[in-house]
């Protein structure tokens, strides 16, 4: 028997189709915006990645020998890609550059998931000089779960300069043990490492509460009135009172423990959630990771989960409106007839089955709402067994 590896699956059917409606549905509305799809490499260069991620993710990376000999990954992140796609084919004169992709990234599972791979659909905006590209971003993504028809979706947003400028003082081991612990939320592990570490008292009280300092835009006030540097919050309030402004202030929530990679991101970083929960992916601001590579500039981008957010969608109809039986004339007509249909968005299936019985039962047994015999110009409506002309199936049909 042919089985997936594990860890890997093909997926078929209405989960399939619903996203491939999703990847579709968002490619558009990113190209409106004015973003041209890049198609990435699906090897990486060890060398290239390696350092630019965490210890974390950089050990779930699937290492490969490329046949030419090059020490490589499978893909394990899209932003990378994106950065040498910009190096190779751009130069600062095209920026603000704005890229949308749809592809998948590949690593090690991290329980309690057990699967080597993930498709993803996002945008990448590099070189926007303006606070406002945050803004772009941000919207963009509730816009995107919009118009999936995604209920209840939620953006969390959070700081990573508000974490780098709490953690600046502490011992490197200490910061990054810190952090690891918001990662995966263990906020007990956090707290015995604070109560471990030989820093002030006042020092300690303030980094405690920080895995408190989550709510609504309100918060980002307290968490204001305990820095030496209150500047540090002012982008995260301006982006939040964008967000508000056009109409989203109760789908964002705040979460300055939320954090993700300190060397990768610089900024303002955010989740998306369904309304049960579901995390649909996320992104944030990662100028640090661009000046890594000796590029002056601002950049952002997301990436959403294309199984996750299909899960979330309602179905697409899976069955043909007709079943156009083919038997009683030449394929060529039966074609000819198909193409005006679908240049009309009607959906179809073709029967080349020689017997018009079986065409007929085939076509009831799958769903479709009329057969249709091209040779006679007849058709019958399965609801109500009603028999027409194949000119009043078009009058029907068409008019829907």
């Amino acid at each position: 028997m042919i089985r997936d590896p594990r860890g890997c699956s093909n997926i078929g059917g209405a989960p399939a189709a619903n996203m491939e409606r999703c990847r579709s549905s968002l490619m558009h509305l990113f190209s409106l915006y004015g973003y041209h799809p890049f198609s990435p490499a699906e090897f990486q260069l060890i060398e290239d990645v390696w350092d630019k991620i965490s210890p974390a993710r950089a050990r779930r990376l699937i290492p490969v020998m490329s046949p030419l000999g090059e020490p490589c990954v499978l893909r394990g992140d899209l932003t990378l890609s994106a950065l040498s796609y910009l190096a190779v084919h751009h130069t600062q004169n095209d920026w603000p550059l704005r890229l949308s992709y749809a592809d998948r990234v590949f690593s090690a599972p991290a329980p309690p998931k057990g699967n080597l791979e993930e498709s993803q659909v996002g945008v990448e905006l590099i070189g926007c000089k303006e606070e406002g590209a945050d803004t772009e971003a941000a919207v963009l993504l509730l816009r995107a779960l919009d118009l999936l028809g995604i209920e209840n979706s939620t953006v969390v947003l959070g700081d990573v300069s508000f974490l780098s400028c709490l953690f600046a003082d502490l011992p490197a081991d200490l910061s990054s043990q810190l952090a690891d612990a918001l990662i995966e939320r263990c906020y007990t592990r956090y707290s015995a490492l604070l109560d471990g570490a030989s820093i002030a008292e006042e020092r300690r009280a303030l980094l405690k509460r920080l895995p408190m300092l989550k709510g609504g835009a309100p918060v980002i006030d307290e968490a204001v009135s305990l820095l030496d540097v209150p500047e540090v919050l002012m982008p995260l309030r301006r982006l939040c009172a964008e967000i508000s402004a056009l109409g989203y202030g109760e789908r964002v929530l705040i979460d300055l423990s939320f954090v993700r990679d300190l060397g990768y991101y610089s900024g303002v970083i955010y989740n998306a959630y369904s309304g049960d929960g579901t995390l649909l992916g996320g992104g944030g601001r990662y100028d640090g990771l661009l000046a890594g590579e000796g590029i002056v500039g601002r950049a952002v981008g997301f990436g959403l989960n294309l199984k996750e957010l299909a899960s979330q969608c309602p179905p697409p109809r899976q069955v043909p409106l007709v079943t156009l039986w083919c038997g009683g004339c030449r394929s060529s007509e039966a074609l000819r007839y198909a193409d005006a249909l679908s240049r009309k968005n009607v959906q179809f299936e073709l029967s080349w089955c020689a017997d018009k019985d079986e065409s007929r039962e085939s076509a009831r047994r799958r769903g479709s709402l009329w057969w249709a015999d091209l040779a006679s110009k007849s058709a019958f409506m399965f609801a109500g067994g009603r028999a027409a002309t194949l000119k009043e199936f078009e009058e029907e049909a068409l008019s829907c």
